[in-house]
């Protein structure tokens, strides 16, 4: 590793302070030459602890980085980049572009999901050696990593499936235990399991992405025409407001309750399951055996059965938490680890 590697921070919410608070505890060997949000970034040689906490305390006050006496203008984010640096993306940002960052020789890494979920030809660039992105799947399960080895070692993918959205497993777990969809839904969004408007989960979009990440990593450069995905609310729902859609919910009460029925009566329970193979991936709900892996799972976990040539017939299956803040920054720092001793 060479000592003292400097990274660029872009995106100081939960999962950014959270991986700025690992990085500083772990050691010396790396320093935060500038740290930015949606307003503004500062920069330093590098920046000092004082720097960094006056920023982080901003963050959490609810100011941007703007107000900063240092702050410099978003356009002028280039400035920081250069081939010693690593690039660390842990915003929500859905225009960014780092491919400069890139090819002025930083090493790049991701827990936003949307440069390698963009179509192909924008994203081709963010599959490469000097880019990290285990953050993007499972937050930080190895996944990628694990992917990425079968492959490198010459075995081929066949096939991948799994629950690959916490929110949605613990939707599911709630509905098998007689839970009503509108009251999982409330008790989802009050322990904060789901996003502000739940819809932006249980539209399956988020899972989607996590499937064509791996598909992609998989070797199939699959695009967004090749997906289907299932939205677990009518069309009616999807038209109104985040308020309206809280205030008129349960409506879908009796449908997810007589589904629900349906599959027991089957010895099945539902679960939210992505399909990915190089044709394509199919992302909804699906009936499987109680007794099996996927209905075996409960809660928020995450569950991945990878198929390859040499794991035909029993599939390599990585499982554990998918989602929370410290288990993702945490994939983050092991990417920044990796890539500082590359």
């Amino acid at each position: 590793m060479r000592q003292n590697t400097k990274i660029v921070l872009l995106g100081l919410g939960k999962v950014g302070q959270a991986f700025l608070k690992q990085v500083q505890e772990y050691s010396n060997d790396f320093s935060f030459s500038a740290l930015a949000d949606s307003t503004a970034f500062i920069m330093g040689n590098p920046l000092n602890e004082e720097q960094i906490n006056d920023a982080v305390e901003r963050k959490r006050g609810g100011s941007g980085l703007a107000e900063l006496d240092n702050a410099q203008p978003l356009h002028d984010t280039a400035r920081v980049f250069s081939g010693r640096a690593i690039v660390v993306d842990t915003s929500a940002a859905r225009s960014l572009n780092l491919f400069p960052a890139l090819t002025a020789g930083c090493k790049l890494v991701f827990a936003n999901k949307n440069a390698h979920s963009a179509p192909w030809a924008e994203a081709k660039p963010y599959f490469s050696p000097s880019v990290g992105y285990e953050a993007t799947v499972g937050a930080g399960l190895p996944v990628i990593a694990a992917i990425q080895t079968l492959r490198a070692t010459g075995d081929k993918i066949t096939r991948i499936e799994g629950v690959m959205s916490g929110t949605l497993g613990f939707l599911c777990s709630q509905l098998e235990a007689g839970v009503l969809y509108s009251q999982a839904i409330q008790t989802a969004f009050s322990a904060g399991y789901t996003e502000p408007d739940p819809r932006d989960d249980l539209s399956g979009f988020d899972v989607a992405r996590k499937a064509l990440i791996l598909g992609r990593t998989a070797g199939w450069p699959l695009e967004k025409s090749q997906q289907t995905v299932e939205q677990l609310y009518d069309e009616g729902l999807a038209r109104l407001s985040t308020l309206d859609f809280f205030k008129h919910m349960s409506r879908m009460d009796n449908v997810f309750a007589d589904w629900v029925k349906r599959a027991h009566e089957q010895g099945k329970v539902l679960r939210y399951v992505a399909s990915i193979d190089r044709n394509g991936s199919q992302v909804g709900l699906q009936r499987v055996d109680v007794h099996s892996a996927l209905g075996s799972l409960h809660g928020p976990g995450n569950y991945f059965a990878i198929y390859s040539q040499r794991y035909a017939e029993i599939p390599l299956v990585i499982t554990g938490p998918g989602a929370g803040v410290e288990v993702t920054a945490a994939g983050v720092f092991a990417d920044v680890l990796r890539l500082a001793a590359s």
